[in-house]
């Protein structure tokens, strides 16, 4: 199933006491990465989200946002009352010691760590954990569901897009089977100019002018492409999420309109292909956002 590598999932779950909440923020990446955010209880549990998250999403760059609340009151931080006579006492010496008559200020205590004390962190419980986990699987289940609605959104857009791109063959090949006409009619006529009533072995003449004029066929390009945008819908309606495979696959689909553009010594034929391109870049952009 299609998946847009954008999305955004919130989870919320409460055990015991505990409440926990997660949000998980999705965008492009051509690689899966994550930035976990964990309350400093749970930082020995990063790897088990990472992965949760790794089971349930290939590709994109996520944010995974942890908090709780185990109903506990944190205790608020304090001067270290010791720390700070310490300190003044040692800048007392220096000051004396360097016959310096500036006063001591605040500023010049807060250059010091260990003045102040930070609140115990309470070890992780089991009712924290077990939230944290709920939460982190309702969060994910809204993400999916989140990426597989614009995946959605995107495949419609796409198979529309194959749509158009199968209308241009269509006019291209009627264009280019004329041209191989008109073509080698030119180039009879350009020979007789030049050789001006002269004898030329006619099955040899004949050769010649094929040969030419299959310099500018591209019907291979054109089964070539056809067969790039069965391809292209099959992966679309596939089981899996096939963002990598699509944007390879229009690597080949934008080399057959370059190798048709080479051959297009027609201005009608040259517009077509420059259409074809220009979609073919629509679709770039848009399987960038597939996972």
């Amino acid at each position: 199933m299609i998946q847009s590598m954008t999305g955004f999932g919130k989870g919320e779950a409460r055990v015991g006491e505990c409440l926990a909440s997660v949000e998980i923020r999705s965008v492009n990446s051509r690689y899966l990465e994550m930035n976990i955010k964990l309350p400093q209880t749970l930082s020995t549990r990063e790897m088990e989200i990472r992965e949760m998250v790794r089971q349930n999403v290939g590709r994109g760059k996520l944010t995974v946002m942890v908090s709780t609340n185990t109903g506990a009151k944190e205790s608020e931080m304090s001067v270290d009352t010791q720390s700070v006579e310490d300190v003044l006492h040692l800048l007392k010496s220096l000051k004396k010691t360097a016959k310096l008559t500036s006063p001591i200020r605040l500023e010049h205590l807060l250059q010091f760590r260990d003045l102040f004390r930070s609140p115990s962190v309470e070890p992780e419980n089991n009712e924290e954990w077990d939230a944290v986990k709920a939460a982190t699987e309702a969060a994910l289940v809204q993400l999916r569901q989140a990426r597989t609605m614009e995946g959605n959104a995107l495949k419609t857009d796409l198979g529309m897009r194959i749509d158009k791109l199968n209308s241009s063959l269509k006019e291209i090949e009627t264009l280019a089977r004329q041209r191989a006409i008109d073509e080698k009619s030119k180039l009879r006529q350009k020979v007789a100019d030049v050789l001006n009533g002269k004898e030329v072995d006619p099955s040899r003449l004949e050769l010649e002018i094929v040969l030419i004029a299959d310099k500018l066929d591209i019907t291979e390009e054109l089964v070539r492409f056809r067969t790039h945008n069965n391809f292209f819908v099959q992966l679309l309606n596939g089981e899996d999420s096939n963002g990598r495979r699509l944007n390879f696959l229009l690597q080949e689909m934008n080399r057959e309109a370059n190798t048709m553009g080479s051959k297009a010594f027609d201005a009608d034929l040259s517009h077509l292909v420059v259409e074809i391109k220009e979609e073919l870049e629509k679709m770039r952009e848009q399987v960038q956002n597939l996972e």
